[in-house]
């Protein structure tokens, strides 16, 4: 218990710092009295991205290689042929109805990143035609839903109808009220929204990762849950890896993708550089996580076992 008590006390001073930080970064936010018009489209947009040989060269790079790990993730994804031995299973320990056979393949939630990694790119590709504005807006507000749907469902352990109905109204209610409200308030908005996502999923992630780096640490063959042991599918072509190792990647990727959002506060054009840089690092660890997941089993124990901690409504960590 007090060792569960330490781990909300030291991710609640995180989140303490994280806040204040991210509120800081809004002190070099510069606000234009008029607002520009998109020299391709003709909407308004909320600021323009500087377009020199140099930064389309960059970004040209950037979104190249977002696309090949987009591609990747989707065909490591649905890959039908991925050895048992392989797959990772989410539990729920700390869950009050947690039996030893409750577990969760990760399949649903590979997928789900690399259909992130899709919006994303999808969005990154719109961002430098369209220009950061209403209507990129709508384009980047699927890249948020799938952040959201990411949250929602490790936060639940499994995809409900009510996960469909939050997604339904979050979906409706950013792009109304971004399109509603006036300059500058729809770009504070959208802008805030989208960090709070990136905030939670930052927190989500490393909550997974903790937990489950001292679930691994301290477990004994009485955790295993039931079930065909993996160990009989071993064979001089299985490929192993240390697990923890794999997860941590996710908490690394989602804060450099929330630092780069971060830095389009600050003076362009190189917050912007900054913003794609950040995409394509995170996708791909993303998409190298995904690919560990689904072609390397763990070293350390018999199972490859993902901790999801169990958040009763009540409480926020």
């Amino acid at each position: 218990m007090n060792m569960k008590k330490g781990q909300r006390v030291i991710i609640f001073s995180i989140t303490i710092i994280c806040l204040i930080g991210l509120l800081y970064t809004f002190k070099s936010f510069r606000f234009s009295t008029s607002q520009e018009t998109s020299k391709l489209t003709g909407f308004p947009i909320w600021y323009e991205i500087e377009k020199s040989e140099a930064s389309i060269a960059w970004f040209g790079y950037l979104i190249i290689i977002i696309f090949c790990s987009t591609l990747a993730s989707l065909i490591f994804t649905h890959n039908k042929s991925i050895p048992k031995v392989y797959i990772s299973y989410f539990i729920f320990p700390d869950h009050p109805d947690y039996n030893h056979s409750s577990t969760l393949s990760t399949k649903f939630f590979n997928k789900i990143l690399a259909y992130f990694s899709l919006f994303t790119f999808i969005s990154d590709l719109a961002l430098q035609i369209l220009y950061p504005g209403k209507l990129w807006s709508s384009f980047d507000s699927f890249h948020s839903l799938l952040e959201l749907i990411i949250i929602l469902y490790l936060t639940f352990g499994q995809f409900k109808f009510f996960i469909f109905f939050i997604c339904m109204k979050y979906i409706i209610l950013v792009n109304l009220l971004t399109i509603t409200l006036k300059w500058p308030l729809d770009a504070i908005w959208f802008k805030m929204q989208d960090l709070m996502l990136d905030f939670a999923l930052v927190i989500i992630f490393l909550r997974i990762y903790i937990r489950t780096y001292l679930y691994i640490k301290n477990q004994d063959s009485s955790q295993f849950p039931e079930g065909n042991d993996p160990q009989e599918e071993f064979n001089s072509n299985t490929k192993f890896s240390k697990f923890t190792n794999q997860i941590i990647l996710l908490p690394i990727a989602a804060f450099v993708h929330m630092f780069g959002t971060i830095a389009t506060l600050f003076v362009h054009p190189t917050g912007d550089m900054i913003f794609m840089l950040s995409h394509a690092v995170s996708f791909l660890m993303y998409t190298f996580y995904i690919y560990l997941d689904t072609h390397y089993t763990t070293n350390i124990s018999n199972f490859k076992n993902i901790v999801l901690p169990y958040t009763p409504t009540w409480k926020l960590l």
